[in-house]
């Protein structure tokens, strides 16, 4: 499967710490190395410069007056046109965010990069808190803090909570209630507005109140039974486009690949998951996150696209169901 991951360089532009990425790229660091050490490994040292865009006409060179060329400082490529009041976010900046948040909360990085070329630049940290979705302890959740933009208008400058589920590395956005009054469980800024870190860490809130919350509606789910043919009734929901259509072929093909993950992808074993709600939750989150395929690069997609998308709307789905 396809990661987009940028090798301009010749080298993979990401770095981690800990368990190797299912791509099996990018270069392992020891814990606790401060922001330099990041930008070098992750290959995101450098800049986005702004350039006027020319074009030859008749023989003579003309320069437009309100777009420009983004393009990389090391390699030159040029990676988007803006207009002249688009807000440029430098591959820095993104990792600079976590700064503070290291030295006064203990967060820690534990993935960095940039995909397609370097137009979407992410940052991935540890909260450091992990609880389990159970009584047993067996089912481990961890919170994250993700943050990444794009220089190609693709994607606002976007700051979320993110948990990860351990034993299989499923992601799952959730959010304060404010944030999530907005219409989406991230803090977007658009390229049109300056990227303030203090402003987005302050409306992003506080993790505290929004990570039990979330875990509150996992433990809900855990406890809220679900047969096979229940589960494939869910699926199929969200992948119908028209009531009263039949599923396409490919959507078909999606919801068989669901159902069979409902019974045998990694953690589907766990009490917790085995005929639950959120053993459903997280058969389309394993889909999304390792399986999906299709127009988009699966990275790409389970963070910011269509896989993104359809796991938001199995967990609302989950949530209007235990609610």
């Amino acid at each position: 499967m396809s990661h987009d991951i940028d090798q301009s360089t010749g080298e993979p532009a990401i770095a981690y710490v800990g368990k190797k990425p299912w791509h099996g790229l990018g270069e392992e660091l020891p814990e606790d190395q401060p922001i330099e050490k990041w930008l070098k490994a992750a290959r995101l040292g450098w800049e986005l410069t702004r350039l006027p865009v020319q074009y030859l006409a008749e023989g003579t060179h003309r320069t437009m007056e309100d777009r420009f060329v983004l393009a990389r400082s090391d390699t030159h490529e040029a990676l988007s046109i803006v207009s002249g009041d688009y807000q440029i976010v430098q591959p820095r900046e993104v990792l600079e965010f976590y700064r503070d948040l290291m030295k006064e909360y203990g967060y820690t990085l534990e993935t960095a990069g940039a995909l397609d070329h370097g137009r979407k630049v992410w940052a991935l940290a540890r909260t450091g808190i992990t609880e389990a979705a159970d009584k047993h302890g067996a089912d481990k959740i961890a919170a994250y803090v993700l943050l990444a933009t794009s220089c190609d208008k693709t994607l606002a400058t976007t700051a979320a909570f993110t948990s990860i589920r351990v034993v299989c590395q499923n992601t799952l956005f959730f959010a304060t209630e404010e944030v999530r009054k907005k219409g989406r469980p991230q803090v977007k800024v658009p390229h049109n507005l300056y990227f303030d870190a203090g402003a987005v860490k302050a409306q992003l809130g506080l993790l505290d109140p929004a990570w039990e919350a979330f875990l509150k509606k996992v433990r809900k789910m855990t406890g809220h039974p679900m047969k096979t043919d229940d589960a494939a009734s869910f699926f199929e929901e969200l992948l119908r486009q028209k009531q009263d259509k039949p599923l396409s072929k490919p959507a078909a093909r999606e919801h068989a690949t669901m159902v069979a993950l409902f019974r045998s992808a990694p953690g589907q074993d766990l009490v917790t998951a085995k005929g639950t709600l959120w053993g459903a939750v997280n058969a389309v989150s394993y889909y999304a996150d390792h399986v999906r395929s299709g127009a988009e690069e699966r990275l790409d997609g389970a963070w910011f696209g269509a896989g993104y998308a359809l796991k938001e709307r199995a967990w609302t789905k989950a949530d209007s169901m235990i609610s």
